[in-house]
């Protein structure tokens, strides 16, 4: 668990939404007029807490203890309280109740949670959980493997959104591929699809019936009306040529994307992805383990992703691309890719 706290309008929620790339539907907001005293432990993020312990005081509850009971349930959870503990003491009897339970409830998340910020005009200051050797320790990686091969594969089509499913020899490969123990073994990461059956299909083989994400940035490039069509067949097309021929990437096919905008596409993907392995990491650190993701998606993403986090390698985009049912797996250090190796 998260715990940032600080005075009102010091930007504690502004942090946490920039610092771990959320949205907002990522976050529960207390209601301090709630009919019922209840949290929505299924958001990442708990904010405004303190109208919480304002509504518990309302109804004679303690709101430390409705967190003790819930403790499990806050394990891999931001929670964001302001400090209303300062100023001159009020008169209301009920606000000076507020400020105490408050405070109680606040000494108690400090003590449970693995890191504490207090925000001061925007700025973060680490109370606790800084430097540990665990953390040190704990390796964190992503992985990205492409899905096993189809139709369109083999009859080398331009096909993207086109939503296929793998051939039998597809199947057949990945169970020999995973028999040959070339997946990473991480039965505790998050996994990720990009949603199209090729990579569920993929993913099903590999790693059965795990719950998993959707990432729908992690699609493949959307050809248009070049989809599910041959270069043999679409060369002698003057809109064709001219598309293939762009050295810039501003070009598109008929009602599909240019390369810049699937990069583009892909980036957002992959800062999405990292705001979510960012979570990850903070959920195992204080067990000293290894953070793992496990994306299954397609060859012109991974070789988005691997131009955009490695582009000193300078590679060709093309030479990116892994085999069906390959990939590579990503070390991140600090928030960054770091090194690769490839599967």
């Amino acid at each position: 668990m998260d715990f940032i706290f600080g005075g009102v309008y010091q930007g504690k929620l502004e942090y946490v939404m920039e610092h771990f790339n959320l949205n907002e539907q990522d976050v529960y907001i207390c209601d301090k007029e709630t009919e019922t005293l209840e949290i929505d432990f299924s958001k990442t993020v708990i904010y405004k807490l303190e109208e919480f312990t304002l509504a518990c005081v309302k109804k004679g509850i303690e709101a430390k203890d409705y967190l003790k009971e819930n403790r499990l349930k806050l394990e891999d959870k931001i929670i964001i309280c302001a400090d209303v503990s300062q100023g001159i003491v009020p008169m209301d009897k009920e606000i000076r109740a507020w400020r105490e339970m408050n405070g109680r409830t606040m000494i108690y998340l400090t003590s449970q949670a693995n890191h504490v910020i207090r925000m001061f005009c925007g700025l973060p200051q680490v109370i606790k959980g800084a430097d540990t050797k665990k953390s040190d320790k704990a390796e964190s990686y992503i992985h990205f493997i492409r899905h096993g091969t189809t139709e369109g594969n083999l009859k080398r089509w331009y096909y993207g959104h086109t939503d296929l499913p793998l051939l039998e020899e597809g199947k057949e490969l990945l169970a020999s591929l995973k028999k040959e123990n070339i997946y990473p073994k991480v039965p505790e990461a998050d996994f990720y699809t990009s949603g199209l059956i090729r990579t569920e299909e993929t993913f099903r083989i590999i790693f059965g019936d795990k719950e998993h994400g959707i990432l729908e940035d992690f699609r493949e490039m959307s050809f248009g009306d070049y989809e599910k069509h041959s270069y043999e067949e679409l060369k002698d097309i003057p809109e064709y040529q001219t598309w293939i021929s762009d050295e810039t990437g501003n070009t598109s096919p008929p009602n599909g994307e240019s390369p810049q905008v699937f990069r583009a596409r892909v980036g957002k993907g992959l800062k999405q992805l990292m705001g979510l392995h960012k979570l990850k990491e903070f959920s195992v650190r204080h067990a000293g383990k290894e953070a793992h993701s496990v994306v299954v998606c397609h060859g012109g993403v991974i070789s988005a992703v691997m131009s955009q986090s490695f582009p000193e390698e300078d590679k060709h985009f093309f030479a990116w691309i892994p085999e069906p049912g390959h990939g590579y797996t990503i070390k991140i250090k600090e928030g960054k890719p770091v090194s690769y190796s490839i599967f």
